[in-house]
């Protein structure tokens, strides 16, 4: 009976598997029958054959009975195939917890690396499959491989957008940041709900322990990331990331071994990536510490000398800017070809002239408590005037 084969290597059990009777499938199981044919193999992807299993059959054909049958005689829930094993061919949910239930193995990962637990999550809609892997043990730190930029069961649950999705993954523990012991400078999944200008997911990752100081040398910080161009909810992602401790001075390098290679400041990244300038967003980021620094990155890394032809139509952005700088260079301010006539003429004449003491005195203040000088101010027993001034309130 188990040597009776036709040309593609298909057996009687095989038949009835695919056509669903169920009664022929039991008696053909009853009289010892091979549940399973195709060799096994060391291969993590084999190469096709004409000949699935029974199993496979029965469950592409959704014979949900004889798929049962096939598994309690001792068909392999983890049987292999070019592109993944049963589980990840398998999209219905009662043929997936019919697998668990028989031992597939719920972290095995398909021919594009992914797992089954990463794609259910990447689903806004899908949380009954969710539950149903992580009950049966589904690994939420499973991490992919370089073609997917190394991402986690966390970053395609932000994918999603579906915060009660990601709040689940973080309760069953799912970390919100890379292990220290893998150095790999990639975006963290705060990046990915920056992105998305998401304020809840991003408060709730914050509020789970994600670092608002994690670095990519691709895309920055995640102060970087919603100072970008287009970032929907831009100011209260930005007041979120700041009033969490992001550091709006922090220094990121394209090359580690390179410190030419630094990216744009973040308030610079701003003020270049976007031709729709807020005031408000500026003001935020200077109050929180933000150099500014009149000269080009060729100069010193921090410049913006060649961004500020996107604040020539904002008068307010471009005074507050001035009151900040703690630096110039009349040289380059002359050679410019970038900033409007006006803007040259006002940066030469303050060059001309040291800063002022009250200047420097706030210059030294925000370099000695950085960004915690907003929330300390207030705590100064100074005049209120001199506190405003702190805090670049012109008001």
């Amino acid at each position: 009976m188990n040597a009776t084969t036709d040309e593609c290597g298909y057996s009687p059990l095989h038949l009835g598997a695919e056509h669903g009777d169920t009664a022929f499938v039991r008696l053909l199981l009853k009289s010892g029958a091979q549940v399973d044919y195709r060799p096994d193999t060391s291969e993590e992807f084999p190469e096709n054959t004409l000949c699935d299993e029974p199993l496979r059959l029965a469950i592409r054909n959704k014979h949900k009975d004889i798929a049962r049958l096939l598994l309690e005689h001792g068909a392999d829930p983890n049987k292999r195939y070019f592109f993944g094993s049963e589980i990840n061919l398998v999209s219905d949910l009662e043929f997936l917890e019919l697998l668990l239930t028989f031992g597939a193995n719920p972290d095995s990962k398909d021919r594009s690396g992914l797992n089954p637990l990463m794609k259910a999550v990447k689903q806004r809609n899908n949380m009954e499959v969710i539950v149903l892997l992580l009950k049966h043990g589904a690994d939420v730190n499973a991490i992919t491989d370089q073609r997917h930029d190394y991402r986690t069961v966390l970053h395609y649950a932000v994918v999603s957008g579906n915060i009660n999705i990601i709040d689940l993954m973080i309760k069953q523990g799912a970390k919100p940041n890379y292990d220290k012991d893998f150095d790999l400078k990639k975006p963290s999944p705060l990046d990915l709900a920056i992105l998305k200008g998401d304020p809840n997911i991003v408060e709730l990752l914050i509020r789970s322990g994600a670092d608002v100081n994690c670095s990519s040398p691709i895309i920055g910080s995640p102060l970087h990331v919603a100072c970008a161009e287009g970032i929907p909810n831009r100011y209260d992602i930005l007041t979120l990331l700041l009033e969490a401790g992001a550091d709006p001075n922090l220094k990121v390098f394209t090359d580690d071994f390179d410190y030419s290679s630094q990216l744009r400041p973040v308030l610079v990244e701003y003020i270049a990536s976007n031709e729709r300038l807020n005031m408000a967003i500026v003001k935020m980021l200077i109050t929180y510490g933000s150099r500014v620094i009149m000269k080009t990155q060729f100069r010193d890394p921090d410049g913006m000398l060649n961004y500020l032809k996107n604040v020539a139509s904002n008068e307010n952005i471009f005074f507050i800017l001035l009151e900040a700088c703690e630096a110039f260079d009349p040289c380059l301010i002359r050679r410019n070809q970038v900033m409007s006539p006006k803007q040259k003429t006002k940066l030469l004449e303050l060059s001309k002239y040291p800063l002022t003491l009250k200047k420097q005195i706030r210059l030294y203040m925000r370099k000695l408590i950085g960004s915690k000088l907003l929330h300390s101010a207030n705590g100064f027993d100074i005049p209120h005037c001199l506190k405003k001034y702190l805090l670049f309130d012109y008001s």
